[in-house]
């Protein structure tokens, strides 16, 4: 049965009205159930393994693209831009692949993106596995990958809630999600990190290319019944009913906006880790997975946090101490890296008291972060209706895209001053943005998870 855009307007006024009565209402969260309870779906299991293999190939491509990068050029500058190309690819997309993802088939649409991403690491792999590979082939590659991934992101945020019949499950499936980004982020930096060392990185393009690939053929063992599709000749307007929906809607109107200010400002030193693990050396490969194994162990032990910490306190207390505590992590950190004693005065850099500070303010901020994101996410997807989940959770996936915006941003900072003054004002922008929601928004600040 299709919606169309008249019926699509009265949903999101119906909608509207019954998510901010529960607001209101803010009744006591159920107790949590087991965070893997999600899988017992078999649809959902077959994907979360897919995407298992398509987000660890990302995880790869991100620290290879940043290796090679700094390796040709030696610039924290185009570090920052070849990621940050990739984001604005998507941002520029995203918000109409929200709309694409409510008008067509969403496993079909990922099917297709899948299979293009597969292609493009595989050109780019053999581009530097034959030495002939230069920083515009990675620009113009990672923007291409970006704009895939601009119609990618939509879809998936609109398709993995049909997986999942039980609506107390949805937080179960948001957290499993997370634990696919951090959990490979515990393995992969450091097989990445061993693997270019030994190998090179043309063998960390080939691995991603063989993750998409994978996902590609899940996709096409899964017939899930996606439901209502909205039809419509205007995009535009289409696009303006989500936006407005977001407007409307205080919970969405403050969420959508922190994340992105918690991802632009908070998590971009991600896109900076090599600069930091070159001051270890001639270990500086084993470092740079090291460090991003930090984040990935602290965001699980986070996911593994979020149900308890819900269960006990108002979600969106727990949320702004997270994003809080992100902020302050980072601020520790760019003030250790940055007047901290130099690892190459050690024998072994990498068990010198930078390294492992340096790695445990990391983990601190990404267990703070995991619970942000978590908990915000498992918030708007049981309030969004189906029928502009494609759009509204479109416009939210721009907050994954803003880590590599704002990479440029600190790249650009870091070139002009440091690296560690970069990720120091960042953190304080970010902890300033929560100090005022905090003091402002007393319905963010009480809000439950469901």
């Amino acid at each position: 049965m299709a919606v169309r855009d008249t019926d699509a307007t009265d949903v999101q006024d119906d909608a509207v009205e019954r998510a901010e009565a529960a607001d209101a209402a803010a009744p006591k969260p159920p107790a949590s159930s087991s965070i893997f309870s999600a899988l017992s779906a078999a649809t959902y299991r077959r994907f979360w393994f897919g995407s298992l293999a398509s987000v660890g190939a990302t995880q790869l491509l991100i620290i290879g693209q940043g290796v090679l990068v700094f390796d040709l050029s030696g610039s924290e500058f185009l570090l920052g831009l070849a990621g940050a190309v990739t984001g604005i690819a998507t941002i520029l997309v995203t918000l109409f692949g929200g709309v694409v993802a409510d008008r067509v088939n969403k496993r079909w649409l990922m099917i297709i993106t899948s299979l293009i991403v597969s292609a493009l690491l595989f050109l780019l792999a053999s581009l530097d596995a034959t030495e002939v590979v230069k920083v515009w082939h990675v620009v113009v590659i990672a923007s291409l990958i970006g704009i895939v991934t601009g119609f990618d992101q939509p879809a998936r945020l609109a398709f993995f809630p049909l997986l999942i019949k039980d609506r107390s499950q949805m937080m179960s499936a948001v957290a499993l999600n997370s634990i696919l980004w951090q959990g490979t982020r515990i393995i992969v930096p450091a097989i990445g990190g061993f693997a270019i060392a030994f190998i090179g990185t043309f063998s960390i393009f080939y691995a991603s290319s063989a993750g998409f690939f994978t996902m590609f053929l899940v996709l096409l063992s899964l017939k899930p019944d996606e439901g209502e599709r909205t039809q419509g000749r205007n995009v535009l307007r289409q696009l303006w009913g989500g936006i407005q929906y977001i407007g409307a809607n205080r919970v969405f109107a403050v969420l959508i906006p922190l994340t992105y200010f918690n991802h632009f400002f908070g998590l971009s030193y991600l896109q900076l880790i090599p600069v930091f693990s070159d001051d270890y050396g001639s270990q500086d490969d084993q470092a740079l997975g090291f460090l991003l194994m930090s984040a990935g162990i602290g965001a699980v032990l986070g996911t593994m946090m979020t149900g308890w910490l819900r269960s006990a306190f108002p979600a969106g207390k727990v949320m702004l101490l997270g994003s809080a505590t992100t902020a302050g992590g980072m601020v520790a950190f760019g003030l250790w890296t940055g007047f901290g004693p130099d690892p190459i005065g050690y024998t072994n850099p990498i068990i010198s008291p930078m390294f492992f500070l340096s790695a445990l303010l990391i983990m601190i901020a990404a267990v703070s972060n995991s619970v942000f994101l978590i908990t915000s996410m498992t918030i708007l997807q049981l309030r969004v209706p189906v029928e502009l989940r494609g759009r509204v959770m479109g416009i939210h996936a721009m907050t994954f895209s803003l880590i590599a915006v704002g990479g440029l941003f600190m790249g650009g900072v870091a070139e002009l001053a440091s690296a560690s003054f970069a990720v120091g004002v960042s953190a304080i922008v970010l902890f300033m943005v929560v100090v005022f929601v905090f003091l402002t928004q007393p319905l963010i600040r009480g809000l439950q998870a469901e």
